[in-house]
Protein backbone atom coordinates (compact mmCIF):
# COMPACT_ATOMS: atom_id res chain seq x y z
CA UNK A 1 0.00 0.00 0.00
CA UNK A 2 3.18 2.53 0.73
CA UNK A 3 4.29 1.34 -2.15
CA UNK A 4 1.22 2.27 -4.07
CA UNK A 5 1.20 5.78 -2.46
CA UNK A 6 4.70 6.85 -3.02
CA UNK A 7 3.95 5.39 -6.60
CA UNK A 8 1.13 7.49 -6.31
CA UNK A 9 2.98 11.03 -5.70
CA UNK A 10 5.73 10.65 -8.02
CA UNK A 11 3.52 12.13 -10.58
CA UNK A 12 3.45 15.35 -8.67
CA UNK A 13 7.43 15.83 -9.54
CA UNK A 14 7.10 17.95 -12.66
CA UNK A 15 9.23 17.61 -15.37
CA UNK A 16 12.62 20.11 -15.45
CA UNK A 17 12.32 22.24 -18.82
CA UNK A 18 9.71 24.82 -20.48
CA UNK A 19 6.36 25.48 -19.83
CA UNK A 20 5.74 23.33 -22.87
CA UNK A 21 6.58 20.48 -21.52
CA UNK A 22 5.44 21.06 -17.96
CA UNK A 23 1.90 21.77 -20.01
CA UNK A 24 2.34 18.34 -22.09
CA UNK A 25 2.89 16.27 -18.40
CA UNK A 26 -0.35 17.72 -16.91
CA UNK A 27 -2.45 17.08 -20.06
CA UNK A 28 -1.32 13.67 -20.14
CA UNK A 29 -3.40 13.31 -16.81
CA UNK A 30 -6.04 15.21 -17.49
CA UNK A 31 -7.14 17.03 -15.05
CA UNK A 32 -10.27 17.60 -12.72
CA UNK A 33 -9.82 21.42 -13.69
CA UNK A 34 -12.08 20.02 -16.81
CA UNK A 35 -14.87 19.11 -14.83
CA UNK A 36 -15.13 23.27 -13.40
CA UNK A 37 -14.40 24.39 -16.80
CA UNK A 38 -16.79 22.20 -18.35
CA UNK A 39 -19.70 24.13 -16.27
CA UNK A 40 -18.44 27.76 -16.54
CA UNK A 41 -17.80 27.60 -19.97
CA UNK A 42 -21.74 27.23 -20.63
CA UNK A 43 -24.51 29.52 -21.74
CA UNK A 44 -24.39 32.03 -18.75
CA UNK A 45 -20.81 33.06 -19.80
CA UNK A 46 -21.63 33.08 -23.56
CA UNK A 47 -24.70 35.20 -23.19
CA UNK A 48 -22.88 37.66 -21.27
CA UNK A 49 -19.77 37.60 -22.98
CA UNK A 50 -21.57 37.79 -26.63
CA UNK A 51 -23.91 40.98 -24.90
CA UNK A 52 -20.38 42.47 -24.03
CA UNK A 53 -19.38 42.73 -27.61
CA UNK A 54 -22.69 43.59 -29.17
CA UNK A 55 -23.57 46.50 -26.77
CA UNK A 56 -20.49 47.91 -25.55
CA UNK A 57 -18.28 47.06 -29.19
CA UNK A 58 -14.01 46.17 -28.00
CA UNK A 59 -14.41 48.34 -24.48
CA UNK A 60 -14.73 45.49 -22.55
CA UNK A 61 -11.98 43.17 -24.02
CA UNK A 62 -9.87 43.73 -21.19
CA UNK A 63 -12.59 42.22 -18.88
CA UNK A 64 -13.03 38.71 -20.99
CA UNK A 65 -9.54 38.15 -20.63
CA UNK A 66 -9.41 39.27 -16.72
CA UNK A 67 -12.35 36.65 -16.44
CA UNK A 68 -10.45 33.91 -17.30
CA UNK A 69 -7.41 34.68 -15.18
CA UNK A 70 -9.64 34.80 -12.49
CA UNK A 71 -11.27 31.62 -13.56
CA UNK A 72 -7.59 29.83 -12.61
CA UNK A 73 -7.46 31.51 -9.52
CA UNK A 74 -10.74 30.93 -7.84
CA UNK A 75 -10.56 27.25 -8.35
CA UNK A 76 -6.84 27.59 -7.39
CA UNK A 77 -7.56 29.05 -3.74
CA UNK A 78 -10.19 26.21 -3.29
CA UNK A 79 -7.74 23.61 -4.17
CA UNK A 80 -5.39 24.87 -2.21
CA UNK A 81 -7.71 25.10 0.82
CA UNK A 82 -8.17 21.76 0.55
CA UNK A 83 -4.75 20.50 -0.17
CA UNK A 84 -3.24 22.13 3.02
CA UNK A 85 -6.38 21.36 5.74
CA UNK A 86 -7.17 17.98 4.30
CA UNK A 87 -10.77 18.47 4.25
CA UNK A 88 -13.17 19.64 1.73
CA UNK A 89 -14.24 23.02 1.54
CA UNK A 90 -17.72 22.07 3.08
CA UNK A 91 -16.25 20.81 6.14
CA UNK A 92 -13.68 23.35 6.56
CA UNK A 93 -16.33 26.08 6.50
CA UNK A 94 -18.26 24.21 9.05
CA UNK A 95 -15.29 25.14 11.12
CA UNK A 96 -15.23 28.51 10.51
CA UNK A 97 -18.84 29.55 10.91
CA UNK A 98 -20.87 26.23 12.29
CA UNK A 99 -22.91 23.39 11.04
CA UNK A 100 -26.16 25.44 10.46
CA UNK A 101 -25.08 28.70 8.89
CA UNK A 102 -23.12 25.70 6.75
CA UNK A 103 -26.00 24.02 5.54
CA UNK A 104 -28.14 27.12 5.13
CA UNK A 105 -25.01 28.53 2.99
CA UNK A 106 -25.14 24.78 0.85
CA UNK A 107 -29.13 24.66 0.33
CA UNK A 108 -29.12 27.64 -1.26
CA UNK A 109 -26.24 26.89 -3.08
CA UNK A 110 -27.41 23.36 -4.53
CA UNK A 111 -31.02 25.05 -5.16
CA UNK A 112 -30.25 27.49 -7.49
CA UNK A 113 -27.63 25.01 -9.17
CA UNK A 114 -30.93 22.60 -9.42
CA UNK A 115 -32.79 25.97 -10.77
CA UNK A 116 -29.85 26.66 -13.53
CA UNK A 117 -29.53 23.27 -14.79
CA UNK A 118 -33.34 23.50 -15.31
CA UNK A 119 -33.27 26.58 -17.58
CA UNK A 120 -30.05 24.68 -19.32
CA UNK A 121 -32.79 22.06 -20.53
CA UNK A 122 -35.25 24.36 -21.89
CA UNK A 123 -31.59 26.32 -23.33
CA UNK A 124 -30.88 22.79 -24.93
CA UNK A 125 -34.71 22.17 -26.42
CA UNK A 126 -34.56 25.44 -28.02
CA UNK A 127 -31.18 24.61 -29.42
CA UNK A 128 -32.55 21.41 -30.92
CA UNK A 129 -35.33 22.77 -32.59
CA UNK A 130 -33.55 24.81 -34.40
CA UNK A 131 -30.64 21.71 -35.34
CA UNK A 132 -33.22 19.75 -36.15
CA UNK A 133 -36.57 21.94 -36.53
CA UNK A 134 -39.55 21.72 -34.74
CA UNK A 135 -40.70 18.23 -35.59
CA UNK A 136 -37.61 16.44 -34.50
CA UNK A 137 -36.30 18.92 -32.00
CA UNK A 138 -38.22 17.41 -28.64
CA UNK A 139 -36.84 13.66 -30.07
CA UNK A 140 -33.73 14.84 -30.49
CA UNK A 141 -33.27 16.90 -26.93
CA UNK A 142 -34.64 13.63 -25.35
CA UNK A 143 -32.27 11.39 -27.17
CA UNK A 144 -29.37 14.41 -25.66
CA UNK A 145 -30.70 13.88 -22.47
CA UNK A 146 -30.58 9.99 -22.69
CA UNK A 147 -26.73 10.27 -23.85
CA UNK A 148 -25.67 12.63 -20.98
CA UNK A 149 -27.39 10.64 -18.05
CA UNK A 150 -25.64 7.75 -19.40
CA UNK A 151 -22.46 9.44 -20.20
CA UNK A 152 -22.47 11.24 -16.58
CA UNK A 153 -24.07 8.19 -14.58
CA UNK A 154 -23.24 4.98 -16.20
CA UNK A 155 -19.33 5.85 -16.52
CA UNK A 156 -16.52 5.87 -14.13
CA UNK A 157 -15.11 8.95 -12.77
CA UNK A 158 -12.21 8.80 -14.58
CA UNK A 159 -14.53 9.03 -18.15
CA UNK A 160 -16.33 11.72 -17.37
CA UNK A 161 -13.55 13.88 -16.38
CA UNK A 162 -12.37 12.91 -20.51
CA UNK A 163 -15.44 13.67 -21.29
CA UNK A 164 -15.79 17.11 -20.04
CA UNK A 165 -12.19 17.47 -21.26
CA UNK A 166 -12.98 16.59 -24.52
CA UNK A 167 -15.91 19.07 -24.64
CA UNK A 168 -13.92 21.91 -23.16
CA UNK A 169 -11.25 21.02 -26.03
CA UNK A 170 -13.99 21.34 -28.94
CA UNK A 171 -15.44 24.35 -27.53
CA UNK A 172 -12.20 26.17 -27.70
CA UNK A 173 -11.27 24.96 -30.77
CA UNK A 174 -14.58 26.31 -32.32
CA UNK A 175 -14.32 29.28 -30.78
CA UNK A 176 -10.82 29.84 -31.88
CA UNK A 177 -11.64 29.30 -35.57
CA UNK A 178 -14.33 31.96 -34.87
CA UNK A 179 -11.51 34.20 -34.10
CA UNK A 180 -10.58 34.45 -37.95
CA UNK A 181 -13.96 34.26 -39.13
CA UNK A 182 -15.59 37.08 -38.00
CA UNK A 183 -11.95 39.31 -37.94
CA UNK A 184 -11.90 41.51 -35.12
CA UNK A 185 -10.32 44.84 -36.08
CA UNK A 186 -6.77 44.98 -34.76
CA UNK A 187 -6.44 48.95 -33.78
CA UNK A 188 -9.95 48.39 -31.92
CA UNK A 189 -8.49 45.13 -30.24
CA UNK A 190 -5.49 47.29 -28.78
CA UNK A 191 -7.74 50.13 -27.27
CA UNK A 192 -10.27 47.58 -25.82
CA UNK A 193 -7.14 46.05 -23.45
CA UNK A 194 -6.82 49.36 -21.54
CA UNK A 195 -9.37 49.21 -18.50
CA UNK A 196 -13.01 51.16 -18.90
CA UNK A 197 -16.12 50.88 -17.61
CA UNK A 198 -18.46 52.36 -20.62
CA UNK A 199 -21.95 54.08 -19.37
CA UNK A 200 -24.32 50.98 -18.56
CA UNK A 201 -22.00 48.25 -18.41
CA UNK A 202 -21.95 47.61 -15.04
CA UNK A 203 -24.45 44.51 -15.13
CA UNK A 204 -22.83 43.25 -18.28
CA UNK A 205 -19.13 43.56 -16.37
CA UNK A 206 -20.83 41.52 -13.04
CA UNK A 207 -22.44 38.85 -15.28
CA UNK A 208 -19.05 38.83 -17.28
CA UNK A 209 -16.77 38.15 -13.84
CA UNK A 210 -19.84 36.33 -12.37
CA UNK A 211 -19.87 33.50 -14.55
CA UNK A 212 -16.05 33.35 -14.38
CA UNK A 213 -14.97 33.99 -10.83
CA UNK A 214 -18.60 33.14 -8.47
CA UNK A 215 -16.71 31.92 -5.12
CA UNK A 216 -18.48 28.88 -5.61
CA UNK A 217 -16.21 27.83 -8.48
CA UNK A 218 -13.56 27.17 -5.48
CA UNK A 219 -15.32 24.96 -3.96
CA UNK A 220 -16.35 22.63 -7.10
CA UNK A 221 -12.54 22.18 -7.73
CA UNK A 222 -11.89 21.52 -4.37
CA UNK A 223 -14.09 18.66 -4.83
CA UNK A 224 -12.73 17.55 -7.72
CA UNK A 225 -9.30 17.49 -6.74
CA UNK A 226 -10.10 15.12 -3.39
CA UNK A 227 -11.82 12.89 -6.53
CA UNK A 228 -8.64 12.73 -8.59
CA UNK A 229 -6.15 12.12 -5.24
CA UNK A 230 -4.58 15.66 -5.45
CA UNK A 231 -5.28 16.94 -2.29
CA UNK A 232 -1.98 17.41 -0.60
CA UNK A 233 0.44 20.36 -0.69
CA UNK A 234 2.73 18.28 -2.86
CA UNK A 235 0.29 18.89 -5.67
CA UNK A 236 -0.31 22.27 -5.58
CA UNK A 237 2.48 23.17 -8.38
CA UNK A 238 0.78 20.26 -10.49
CA UNK A 239 -2.82 22.14 -9.34
CA UNK A 240 -1.13 25.00 -11.11
CA UNK A 241 -1.09 23.85 -14.61
CA UNK A 242 -3.49 21.50 -14.54
CA UNK A 243 -5.95 25.15 -13.95
CA UNK A 244 -3.38 27.10 -16.51
CA UNK A 245 -4.59 24.99 -19.45
CA UNK A 246 -8.67 24.75 -18.82
CA UNK A 247 -8.60 28.99 -17.73
CA UNK A 248 -7.06 29.33 -21.00
CA UNK A 249 -9.53 27.25 -23.19
CA UNK A 250 -12.31 29.27 -21.13
CA UNK A 251 -10.42 32.60 -21.97
CA UNK A 252 -10.36 31.24 -25.83
CA UNK A 253 -13.92 30.46 -25.63
CA UNK A 254 -15.45 33.55 -24.09
CA UNK A 255 -13.11 35.60 -26.37
CA UNK A 256 -14.46 33.70 -29.40
CA UNK A 257 -17.92 34.70 -28.06
CA UNK A 258 -17.05 38.20 -27.76
CA UNK A 259 -15.65 39.38 -30.71
CA UNK A 260 -18.46 37.58 -32.61
CA UNK A 261 -20.70 40.64 -30.66
CA UNK A 262 -17.70 43.59 -30.83
CA UNK A 263 -16.90 42.77 -34.13
CA UNK A 264 -19.98 42.09 -36.16
CA UNK A 265 -23.14 42.91 -33.69
CA UNK A 266 -22.08 46.07 -32.33
CA UNK A 267 -20.86 48.25 -35.97
CA UNK A 268 -24.58 47.09 -37.54
CA UNK A 269 -26.70 48.21 -33.93
CA UNK A 270 -27.55 44.44 -33.53
CA UNK A 271 -28.55 44.05 -29.41
CA UNK A 272 -29.01 40.86 -28.06
CA UNK A 273 -30.73 39.50 -25.31
CA UNK A 274 -29.12 35.97 -25.24
CA UNK A 275 -26.59 33.55 -26.84
CA UNK A 276 -29.66 31.64 -29.12
CA UNK A 277 -31.12 35.61 -29.95
CA UNK A 278 -27.43 36.42 -31.21
CA UNK A 279 -26.46 33.13 -33.22
CA UNK A 280 -29.82 34.41 -35.46
CA UNK A 281 -28.60 37.52 -35.53
CA UNK A 282 -25.05 36.51 -37.18
CA UNK A 283 -25.95 34.80 -40.27
CA UNK A 284 -27.06 37.73 -42.30
CA UNK A 285 -23.88 39.92 -41.17
CA UNK A 286 -21.62 37.17 -41.25
CA UNK A 287 -22.66 34.39 -43.58
CA UNK A 288 -24.44 30.71 -42.24
CA UNK A 289 -20.92 29.44 -41.42
CA UNK A 290 -20.22 31.83 -38.59
CA UNK A 291 -23.85 30.87 -37.07
CA UNK A 292 -23.04 27.23 -37.61
CA UNK A 293 -19.52 27.28 -35.46
CA UNK A 294 -21.36 29.66 -32.57
CA UNK A 295 -24.55 27.50 -32.44
CA UNK A 296 -22.03 24.16 -32.61
CA UNK A 297 -20.30 25.83 -29.68
CA UNK A 298 -22.90 26.74 -27.62
CA UNK A 299 -25.01 23.18 -28.09
CA UNK A 300 -21.64 22.13 -26.71
CA UNK A 301 -21.42 24.10 -23.66
CA UNK A 302 -24.97 23.35 -22.93
CA UNK A 303 -24.27 19.66 -22.86
CA UNK A 304 -21.39 20.09 -20.77
CA UNK A 305 -23.51 22.60 -18.48
CA UNK A 306 -26.22 19.89 -18.12
CA UNK A 307 -23.83 17.06 -17.33
CA UNK A 308 -20.70 18.67 -15.27
CA UNK A 309 -23.57 20.43 -13.03
CA UNK A 310 -25.64 17.16 -12.46
CA UNK A 311 -22.43 15.83 -10.92
CA UNK A 312 -20.80 18.41 -9.23
CA UNK A 313 -24.46 18.90 -7.49
CA UNK A 314 -24.22 15.61 -5.97
CA UNK A 315 -21.04 16.15 -4.41
CA UNK A 316 -22.62 18.88 -2.09
CA UNK A 317 -25.64 16.48 -1.50
CA UNK A 318 -23.33 14.40 -0.33
CA UNK A 319 -21.47 16.91 2.04
CA UNK A 320 -25.01 18.16 3.71
CA UNK A 321 -26.14 14.32 4.22
CA UNK A 322 -22.58 12.19 4.54
CA UNK A 323 -24.33 9.49 2.22
CA UNK A 324 -21.17 8.20 0.89
CA UNK A 325 -17.00 8.18 1.97
CA UNK A 326 -16.41 8.00 -1.90
CA UNK A 327 -18.03 11.22 -4.18
CA UNK A 328 -17.72 8.65 -7.04
CA UNK A 329 -20.03 5.36 -5.86
CA UNK A 330 -23.22 4.31 -7.29
CA UNK A 331 -25.04 5.28 -4.12
CA UNK A 332 -24.63 9.23 -5.22
CA UNK A 333 -25.43 8.52 -8.88
CA UNK A 334 -28.92 8.57 -8.27
CA UNK A 335 -28.24 12.39 -7.28
CA UNK A 336 -26.96 12.89 -10.70
CA UNK A 337 -29.82 11.55 -12.31
CA UNK A 338 -31.95 13.31 -10.65
CA UNK A 339 -30.53 16.77 -11.32
CA UNK A 340 -29.90 15.29 -15.48
CA UNK A 341 -34.04 14.46 -15.28
CA UNK A 342 -34.87 18.44 -13.60
CA UNK A 343 -32.98 19.34 -17.26
CA UNK A 344 -35.35 17.09 -18.86
CA UNK A 345 -38.69 19.00 -17.16
CA UNK A 346 -37.13 22.24 -18.01
CA UNK A 347 -36.71 21.84 -21.84
CA UNK A 348 -40.16 19.95 -21.70
CA UNK A 349 -42.47 22.18 -19.82
CA UNK A 350 -40.49 24.94 -21.82
CA UNK A 351 -39.92 27.48 -19.49
CA UNK A 352 -36.33 28.37 -17.78
CA UNK A 353 -37.46 29.46 -14.04
CA UNK A 354 -35.97 33.04 -14.46
CA UNK A 355 -37.88 34.65 -12.18
CA UNK A 356 -36.92 32.55 -9.47
CA UNK A 357 -34.00 31.73 -10.92
CA UNK A 358 -32.35 35.90 -10.57
CA UNK A 359 -33.58 36.12 -7.25
CA UNK A 360 -31.66 33.39 -6.52
CA UNK A 361 -28.95 33.58 -8.19
CA UNK A 362 -28.61 37.29 -6.00
CA UNK A 363 -28.58 35.08 -3.04
CA UNK A 364 -25.82 32.46 -4.72
CA UNK A 365 -24.06 35.95 -5.08
CA UNK A 366 -24.10 36.54 -1.23
CA UNK A 367 -23.14 32.30 -0.12
CA UNK A 368 -20.05 32.74 -3.15
CA UNK A 369 -19.04 36.50 -1.09
CA UNK A 370 -19.01 34.00 1.83
CA UNK A 371 -17.04 31.06 0.42
CA UNK A 372 -14.39 32.87 -1.20
CA UNK A 373 -13.79 35.35 1.69
CA UNK A 374 -13.17 32.54 4.09
CA UNK A 375 -10.83 31.12 1.66
CA UNK A 376 -8.65 34.03 0.85
CA UNK A 377 -8.36 35.17 4.69
CA UNK A 378 -7.28 31.92 5.36
CA UNK A 379 -4.82 31.10 2.66
CA UNK A 380 -3.01 34.38 2.97
CA UNK A 381 -2.31 33.54 7.07
CA UNK A 382 0.48 32.09 8.39
CA UNK A 383 -0.67 30.40 11.15
CA UNK A 384 -2.71 28.06 8.67
CA UNK A 385 -0.95 28.34 4.93
CA UNK A 386 2.42 27.67 6.73
CA UNK A 387 4.96 27.39 3.97
CA UNK A 388 2.43 27.28 1.14
CA UNK A 389 1.52 30.95 2.28
CA UNK A 390 -0.40 32.76 -0.73
CA UNK A 391 2.10 34.99 -2.51
CA UNK A 392 1.77 38.67 -2.50
CA UNK A 393 0.02 38.38 -6.45
CA UNK A 394 -2.67 35.54 -5.17
CA UNK A 395 -3.81 37.78 -2.35
CA UNK A 396 -3.93 40.60 -4.48
CA UNK A 397 -5.67 38.46 -7.52
CA UNK A 398 -7.91 36.69 -4.72
CA UNK A 399 -8.76 40.67 -3.68
CA UNK A 400 -10.35 41.59 -6.80
CA UNK A 401 -11.99 38.16 -6.68
CA UNK A 402 -13.86 39.13 -3.22
CA UNK A 403 -14.36 42.63 -4.82
CA UNK A 404 -15.95 41.39 -7.64
CA UNK A 405 -18.62 38.99 -5.23
CA UNK A 406 -19.34 41.59 -3.21
CA UNK A 407 -20.12 43.89 -6.16
CA UNK A 408 -22.14 40.96 -7.25
CA UNK A 409 -24.10 40.83 -3.99
CA UNK A 410 -24.18 44.24 -3.39
CA UNK A 411 -25.99 44.38 -7.16
CA UNK A 412 -28.50 41.95 -5.49
CA UNK A 413 -29.31 43.20 -1.70
CA UNK A 414 -29.77 47.10 -3.41
CA UNK A 415 -32.68 45.80 -4.87
CA UNK A 416 -34.27 45.67 -1.66
CA UNK A 417 -33.63 49.31 -0.26
CA UNK A 418 -34.54 51.48 -3.47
Amino acid sequence: MEQLKNKTDDIFDMPKGGILKKLAYVLAFVGPASMLTSTAMGPGTATSAIQAGAHFGYSLLWAILLSGAMCGFVAYIGAKTTAISGLDIYQFIEKKIGRVLTLILFMVVLLTWNMVIYSQGSTMMHLSKIIFGEQFGPIAFIITIAIIAYLYVVSSNGTVIKIASAMCTFMAAIFFINMFVVRPDPAQLAKGLIPTIPEGSATVLAGIIGGSAPGTSALWYAYSIQNQGWDKPKALNFIKYDQLIFAGMFTIFSLGIFLSGAAVLNPSGVQVTSALNAASSLEPLAGSFATYIFIAGFWGAVFTTIGGMSTLSSYAVNSMFHISEDRTSKKLRIFILISILISLLGGLQGGSALALLVNFMGALNIGGLVIISILVFNTSKKSFAGEYLNKWYTTVMGLIIVGFNLYSAWAFLSKFFK
